[in-house]
């Protein structure tokens, strides 16, 4: 029996301990661990509804009463456009429509007199329908000839002038609408475990300093490989007439920022009713020895308070351990043997 055999036997340490049990401790209390950013991150503040307005029109603008920072309600018509043209268009139309009804009807009564054909009379009815079908195209296009806000909101910009004549689909205006922001950040994914669907959030605004509470109502569906974050979108009910889109600052997790980081061996148990003298552990393992359940080895040491104390080593030194830590727990302590 070599020397240290005897040592942990008169310890009364004969058992062996596994480390892969430890390592999924750890790894467990790690990812528990409130992150070391203390939950802050970077955001910025958008509308609910923002949109760049356009129309397939392609006429003079007659009228677009409203600039930058003026407010709108539903409905409220923001960009007017010439189309007396148009209107004659569709006067043409229905009038041909209205001839080609006239024309199908006649071949009709003649059908059943016998003094057409059949040919003839489908034809007829044919052109009808394509003359009302030109008409209600028509009709269809007037409809852009008024641009209205979809909500009630307020103007970012005007994007074209009185007197000009946009081409089709020309961009025209750009607005925002009225109540609640949102707060659109980008964090990392390593908050997925605190971060959900109604947490609470602080934001605090760069440009004024308030501070606007938020709850979380969106998580991206997918991480960013590259990037490791993912963004999330929270809900600002109430903000001051001086908070604006567009505005940015910090937002804080509730519950994360004053938590202090949590040591991955806090949450291993305790031998409660074996505590008698400290014990200190150090954990290696050496090269080629991956898997196995490496020997407790104690070493004799002083205690702080001058009384006995052990210390227990697991495994053997190496170079290049693949896992080290170290712990004091309480063990008991045998007297030398006779």
């Amino acid at each position: 029996m070599n020397k240290q055999t005897s040592l942990a036997l008169r310890a009364g340490w004969t058992r062996r301990v596994w480390l892969t049990p430890l390592l999924l401790a750890c790894a467990t209390a790690w990812g528990a661990d409130p992150p070391a950013d203390g939950g802050t991150a970077r955001g910025v503040l958008r509308a609910t509804a923002e949109a760049t307005l356009s129309s397939s029109v392609s006429e003079k603008i007659l009228s677009m009463p409203l600039r930058e920072g003026e407010r709108f309600k539903q409905g409220d018509v923001l960009v007017a456009f010439d189309c007396r043209r148009m209107e004659a268009e569709l006067r043409a139309a229905r009038a041909g429509a209205a001839a080609e009804a006239r024309n199908a009807k006649v071949q009709s009564e003649l059908l059943r007199m016998a003094a057409t054909g059949r040919a003839d009379a489908d034809i007829a009815r044919f052109k009808q329908q394509e003359r009302q079908a030109q008409a209600d195209a028509i009709q269809q296009r007037m409809v852009d000839c008024k641009v209205v806000a979809p909500y009630a909101g307020a103007v970012v910009e005007t994007l074209a002038r009185l007197d000009e004549t946009p081409p089709p689909n020309e961009k025209l205006i750009s607005i925002v609408s009225d109540g609640p922001l949102e707060l659109h950040m980008v964090v990392p994914s390593k908050w997925l475990p605190w971060l959900k669907e109604g947490s609470s959030l602080d934001f605090i605004v760069d440009e004024t300093g308030d501070v606007l509470p938020a709850k979380v109502t969106r998580v991206s569906a997918a991480v960013d490989a590259v990037s490791q974050t993912i963004k999330v979108v929270a809900r600002v009910d109430k903000a001051p007439a001086s908070v604006r889109p567009g505005m940015s600052g910090r937002a804080t997790l509730e519950g994360l920022a004053a938590a202090p980081a949590a040591s991955p061996l806090a949450s291993m148990p305790e031998p409660g009713a074996m505590a008698k003298t400290p014990v200190q552990a150090i954990y290696r393992v050496p090269t080629g020895s991956e898997g196995q359940p490496p020997a407790v080895t104690p070493i004799p040491s002083a205690s702080l308070d001058g009384s006995s104390m052990t210390s227990m080593r697991v495994g053997t030194p190496t170079a290049s351990p693949l896992f080290s830590i170290s712990k004091t727990v309480d063990r008991p302590v045998s007297g030398p043997s006779r």
